[in-house]
């Protein structure tokens, strides 16, 4: 009798298992190169190689038998489905881009002027001519949304090689873009200062270097200024040879006359290297920009020594 009632609240409880559906758990998974629009928009016929690595990275999928096509893919896959995903192919010639496909946001298409054509207004009669006039105002059609493409392959179809030709890739100078507007006047000052600061570390010329600090400068984290000047210099003086390269340096003005810089540094001597985003306070003293405060905002994640 006991194993009769042992062996039917078995069976129960095997059989209110079988109702509920137990599954692996899959991860939300993104791969390849994150497009972000605003890298996308920079994009334009005309930039050579650097400046779209610049934007977009090294391409993960590539055609080693054509070096004149990149594909940047990304893919999304939320619970194991393929739930977004975005292609650009970009075609060059020599080292000039010269055209972008793929999910591209198209620009609106310009109306010239000799395309518009005015129709003359009626002439108003007597009656209408006293009657209270209502302006009515077309409202303004929002751009067309394009719509995604999907590749109609299957997923398994779409898996990601690595690039193999990526070691061959040397690292460029820093890519220079069409400028927009006009850069302050006073920036070119500060530019200049800056370039100074990293010429001085370069060549190892502790003196001109520690010169572009002004005395005001506290060193980041705290700490004596003394104490950060003894380091530093040590680090000059045992190093055989510094290389120093400045990217993409923007000036913003506060409110109480001081220039904030921030740039991409890569740092290499012949025992270390890095590469990270830092930030100089600068200050004018007698017609010359001086630190205030350095400080450094991030580590460049992909930066190659």
């Amino acid at each position: 009798m006991r194993h009769f009632l042992i062996s039917t609240l078995l069976l129960s409880l095997v059989a209110g298992c079988s109702s509920v559906n137990i599954g692996p758990h899959r991860i939300d998974v993104q791969q390849g190169n994150a497009l972000d629009q605003e890298s996308i928009a920079r994009l334009k016929p005309g930039l050579n190689r650097s400046q779209v690595r610049f934007l977009l990275g090294t391409p993960l999928v590539v055609d080693p038998f054509r070096t004149d096509r990149w594909d940047y893919v990304y893919l999304y896959y939320k619970a194991g489905k393929l739930t977004e995903q975005k292609r650009i192919t970009l075609i060059f010639e020599g080292d000039t881009l010269a055209r972008i496909d793929g999910d591209v946001p198209a620009a609106e298409p310009l109306v010239s002027p000799a395309s518009k054509v005015e129709t003359p207004a009626p002439v108003p009669s007597a009656a209408q001519a006293s009657a209270p006039q209502t302006s009515v105002v077309s409202p303004l059609s929002g751009a067309q949304k394009l719509p995604t493409q999907v590749d109609s392959r299957p997923a398994g179809e779409l898996s990601l090689q690595a690039d193999t030709d990526v070691a061959k890739i040397q690292s460029d100078a820093m890519p220079v873009f069409p400028v927009t507007g006009t850069a302050a006047v006073g920036d070119a000052a500060v530019l200049e200062s800056l370039n100074e600061w990293a010429e001085a570390w370069a060549r190892r010329d502790a003196t001109a270097h520690f010169s572009a600090y002004d005395d005001s400068f506290v060193p980041q984290g705290g700490g004596s200024r003394a104490d950060w000047e003894k380091r530093k210099r040590q680090v000059i003086g045992t190093a055989k040879s510094i290389e120093i390269k400045v990217e993409s340096p923007s000036v913003e003005r506060d409110e109480e006359g001081t220039a904030v810089v921030t740039f991409n540094q890569h740092y290499r001597s012949d025992s270390y290297s890095d590469a990270v985003v830092k930030q100089l306070r600068m200050v004018e003293r007698d017609g010359r920009w001086l630190i205030v405060e350095e400080k450094v905002l991030s580590i460049l994640r992909g930066a190659r020594p």
